[in-house]
């Protein structure tokens, strides 16, 4: 009898620890599964904002004549589009935001060959219209001290980018870049000319060039200015577009989202030639 009762407590233990341990396999299976859906909707949302990020790269790339946004989209501030994919419980959302790379709220530098008192070359890239760099000199022939000498004045990026629209406002008509030329460099050693224009005679100018990459210095490059003497800049601009794009997805009553950003310039003209500055291709907020 006493062997029989040890033997049957040692039973109920064994069934104890199997239902325990089937118990506990069950309880993982589960976790699993479930951790599994959450992960795949993880991926899909992660997918949603990524298309966004590329349908807003094509409307940037592509003409309005073609169903495009053209490369001016928006002429300024941010525009918002939501687009469904493939119902309204996956969607995604594109912010796309005119920016300036040259702002030196967005990291950049400015240096110039002189500079005039107070008008330091920074003030070119301030954000602020009403302030200007001025060169201490003038770059024209017969134009007095620093006659012959070009004035320029250099931006120094916080990366490397590819550029291929530029504009800048002079502080006057006589004080315009008349005669001026834009340049890139890696190095801020070898300069590279990509555009040169003679007679302009706007205060407010829009160049565009074939699109340069590894560009980490700009330089506008003044040989005469519209009155002869000082040039003035008052605002000088790196032209692109930031994107945003969030994908939603709504599921069992949960909202999940991801976002990423990218920050881009674009040439719709023919043949298409849609660059983007950052690597990895975008990056995650």
């Amino acid at each position: 009898m006493k062997n029989r009762g040890s033997l049957l407590i040692m039973t109920l233990a064994v069934m104890i620890l199997l239902v325990t341990l089937i118990g506990s396999f069950l309880y993982a299976i589960g976790v699993f599964i479930k951790n599994s859906g959450w992960e795949e909707t993880d991926a899909k949302v992660l997918w949603l904002a990524e298309a966004g990020l590329q349908k807003a790269i094509w409307y940037l790339m592509t003409p309005v004549a073609s169903g495009g946004r053209g490369e001016n989209w928006p002429a300024s501030g941010t525009v918002t589009l939501t687009e469904n994919l493939p119902d309204v419980n996956n969607t995604y959302t594109m912010a796309v935001t005119f920016w300036d790379f040259a702002l030196a709220a967005n990291g950049s530098t400015a240096s110039a060959n002189s500079s005039n008192g107070v008008n330091v070359p920074s003030r070119a890239i301030d954000g602020n219209n009403v302030t200007f760099w001025e060169s201490q000199f003038n770059p024209g022939a017969g134009a007095g001290s620093g006659n012959g000498t070009p004035q320029f004045i250099t931006i120094t990026f916080p990366y490397t980018l590819t550029v291929n629209k530029v504009h800048f406002i002079a502080n006057t008509a006589a004080t315009r870049p008349r005669d001026y030329s834009w340049q890139v460099s890696a190095d801020n050693s070898s300069y590279t000319t990509v555009l040169s224009v003679v007679g302009n005679g706007a205060t407010d100018v829009t160049d565009t060039f074939s699109a340069q990459s590894n560009v980490n210095y700009l330089r506008l490059r003044v040989t005469r200015s519209g009155g002869g003497g000082h040039v003035r800049v008052s605002t000088l601009e790196v032209i692109g577009r930031k994107i945003s794009s969030t994908g939603t997805v709504v599921t069992g009553g949960n909202t999940l989202t991801r976002t990423v950003v990218q920050t881009v310039v674009t040439d719709d003209a023919a043949p298409q030639n849609q660059v983007a500055y950052y690597e990895p291709d975008w990056v995650e907020q």
